[in-house]
């Protein structure tokens, strides 16, 4: 093993508490706690993509899980498996374990998909999360197991990003339901986003480890099983003697131990198991390529043997993990009140399998020390408790203040904690009315919703005072922190002394924080904030491709209204050049009518560029490709209507000009009249009277350009 993210074993505790998700403060008094059963809802994701030909050629990665699932107890455990590679490959439903077949369906589901494909981890978490959430034991705490050897990456940069999304999705899922992830990072190519798998635990409260051999993953997995089930292996290296036969005693006690694993490495020809009285002991056996593994669940307490036979000078490792239904059942002797100086006493009674210690000989083995807590969460003392006939015991005198108290026991390679006790109020003259009816905070949300918007080049930021989540009936000013987030602290976001949150870098698409507020009296609440990012880069550019769309299609169906309308009449275009006219009259169908079609001479204007617009109705458009002067203004657009007469100027020092005439065939609408008095004959017209003159009449050549008979 190359590297690995664990805290030593000194602290061993604190990483079994985390496992367990139990709160460092207690959200109520209670005068006694009692620790839970050591079960859970587990589902193993395994990275089946193209690169495990490579990283884990001889799939020690199966082996690697087959043991840690062979490990669990035989009953009482949910399992489930999920593959992925481009997509979820295979996935067996989380199901209650009743025996070894029950372990053998999820192993087999893992090892049904052979390698290739991309790397989907947003696709193996999100499944195994709905998994946990539809056929998980609401009772037991939830785990996920994920083993990758590189990052997230698919086909194209859309699809990754899709991934991603669905990991944030999936992890921010994982912290509302309490579900803790723990990965292992296979980097044997040394190009796996160590960051990414090791965020992927932080945001849930699980653990990470990286290694860069496959044939460490068993080791690795043998580690987080000790971390979630509270036990230390006994490790034996030997050699087979002479005789072939190596006798190994080991010691069972009295309390505590429910199954006893032992991994034999190597290739023995026989394993025996034999009691304290010195009958044959009855083990489960299952044989791997690389190791046989036996489960002991006839507990008898004593000396027991193993007897492993083979072949002299053979090397020799065994392994032994007791699975534990060790229990503290903790209780402060004389109430949870008391006054400075006040000596106050604190029992922990073991239990095995719910079943109480009787008597100090079941505790051998065991050691056990009170750790003490301040309102706030903050350690402040370990005392060492001893053993008084069936319980542990220690006492002393507090000084005045708010605590909690919690027991670690250790020993017999079993690790335990309790849940916390407490408040345990100490004040003067006994307790005061104002800490006697103290209350918890109350959120002002139980969850914050918050979208920031990213731009391009600017980014965004978010800015949160912590202060606002939470109120509180006894107290002004509470004290808040960050238990837990998906975001990375001191790269995503800080907290400034004021409990103002800010963020300035988002590494995921969708997080969350975990803030605790606490009074004085020790008592907290918990609020969820859940930050989402939008890009707004994508959005502009789906906007803008929506506004283009909209235009094109806008302007094409004016278009197309525009060319299928008729002009329904002749039009008249001459130009007067050099005291010469020139133009033939046309008489277009519809849409649009070039000037170029009615063979003009050059007046300024590009003839392909200017057109005549039809309406459909007594009147025309002439529209230009410069501007033009008309009426005395300039402009690029001239309505024409029936039987007016145009003339057009180019430029106001330019004697060339351009008559247009429109005469449609459309009747002319007549303007309503009023009530007529009586029938009325129209006159006749007298002899000197004129005919109207005839709407094709054309300006002759001798006419005057622009004059009233110029038309001919």
């Amino acid at each position: 093993m190359r590297r690995h993210r664990l805290f030593p074993r000194i602290f061993a505790q604190l990483l079994i508490i985390m496992v367990l998700l139990s709160s460092f403060v207690a959200p109520a008094a209670a005068s006694a706690a009692v620790s839970g059963s050591n079960r859970y809802n587990v589902v193993v994701v395994l990275d089946a993509s193209g690169s495990m030909l490579s990283t884990d050629p001889k799939g020690y990665r199966f082996r690697a899980i087959a043991q840690f699932v062979n490990l669990m107890a035989e009953q009482g455990n949910t399992l489930g498996s999920v593959v992925f590679h481009t997509d979820v490959a295979a996935e067996q439903p989380v199901t209650q374990t009743t025996g070894q077949a029950d372990k053998d369906a999820a192993i087999q589901a893992l090892e049904s998909v052979p390698a290739g494909g991309w790397t989907n981890i947003g696709a193996g978490l999100s499944k195994a999360v709905s998994m946990l959430e539809e056929g998980g034991d609401p009772k037991l705490p939830s785990v996920i197991l994920l083993l990758s050897d590189g990052s997230s990456a698919m086909g194209s940069d859309e699809e990754t990003q899709a991934s991603l999304d669905m990991k944030a999705e999936a992890l921010q899922a994982a912290r509302e339901k309490d579900i803790a992830i723990y990965s292992v990072c296979l980097n044997a190519d040394r190009t796996a986003d160590i960051a990414e798998m090791e965020k992927i635990s932080d945001a849930t409260g699980g653990e990470f480890m990286e290694v860069s051999e496959a044939e460490d993953l068993q080791t690795v997995f043998n580690t987080f099983y000790e971390m979630m089930y509270g036990t230390i292996p006994l490790v034996i290296d030997d050699v087979l003697p002479a005789s072939g036969v190596l006798e190994t005693n080991f010691d069972i006690p009295g309390l505590g131990v429910e199954e006893v694993n032992i991994i034999v490495y190597g290739s023995p020809s026989r394993l025996t198991l034999v009691r304290p009285d010195g009958s044959e002991g009855k083990a489960a056996v299952n044989t791997f390529d690389t190791f046989t593994m036996m489960k002991l669940t006839d507990i008898i307490p004593g000396t027991w043997t193993l007897v492993t036979e083979g072949v002299p000078g053979d090397s020799v490792k065994i392994n032994m993990m007791y699975n534990t239904n060790l229990g503290i059942e903790l209780s402060v002797a004389g109430g949870q009140t008391f006054a400075p100086g006040d000596k106050v006493t604190i029992t922990a009674r073991l239990t095995g399998n719910g079943i109480p210690a009787s008597n100090s000989q079941q505790y051998t083995g065991y050691s056990a020390q009170l750790l003490i807590m301040d309102a706030f969460g903050d350690y402040v003392e370990t005392v060492p408790m001893q053993v008084v006939n069936d319980h542990f015991e220690a006492s002393r005198t507090f000084a005045e203040g708010i605590y909690y108290c919690k027991v670690a026991v250790t020993g017999n390679q079993i690790e335990k904690e309790s849940e916390s006790v407490g408040p345990l109020t100490c004040a003067e003259n006994g307790v005061g009315e104002d800490i006697e009816e103290n209350t918890p905070p109350v959120p002002v949300k139980d969850v914050v919703e918050a979208t920031v918007n990213i731009w391009p080049v600017k980014g965004g930021s978010y800015t949160l005072d912590l202060k606002t989540l939470a109120t509180d009936a006894e107290d002004s000013e509470l004290r808040y922190k960050i238990t837990s987030s998906s975001f990375m602290d001191g790269i995503d976001y800080d907290v400034d002394p004021d409990s103002i949150l800010r963020m300035d870098h988002f590494s995921l698409s969708k997080g969350g924080f975990t803030v605790q507020a606490t009074d004085s009296g020790g008592l907290s609440c918990e609020i969820e904030v859940v930050v989402r990012t939008v890009n707004i880069t994508v959005l502009a550019l789906i906007s803008l491709g929506a506004a283009v769309l909209v235009g094109v299609t806008v302007f094409l169906i004016l278009l197309r209204i525009a060319l299928s309308k008729p002009f329904r009449g002749t039009i008249s275009a001459q130009s007067y050049c050099n005291g010469m006219f020139r133009g033939t009259p046309r008489q277009p169908k519809r849409g649009r009518c070039k000037l170029s079609v009615f063979g003009m001479d050059d007046v300024g204007l590009n003839y392909q560029k200017c057109y005549f617009q039809a309406s459909g109705q007594n009147y025309i458009e002439l529209v230009t490709n410069v501007p033009i002067i008309w009426n005395g203004q300039e402009t690029k657009k001239v309505r024409i209507t029936s039987g007016a007469q145009v003339t057009i100027t180019i430029r106001r020092d330019d004697p060339r000009l351009l008559y247009v005439r429109f005469d449609s065939r459309i009747p002319p609408r007549r303007a309503p009249r009023g009530p007529k008095p009586g029938p009325k004959r129209p006159p006749k017209p007298g002899p000197g009277s004129k005919r109207p003159p005839s709407p094709g009449s054309m300006p002759g050549p001798g006419s005057a350009p622009g004059g009233s008979t110029g038309w001919r």
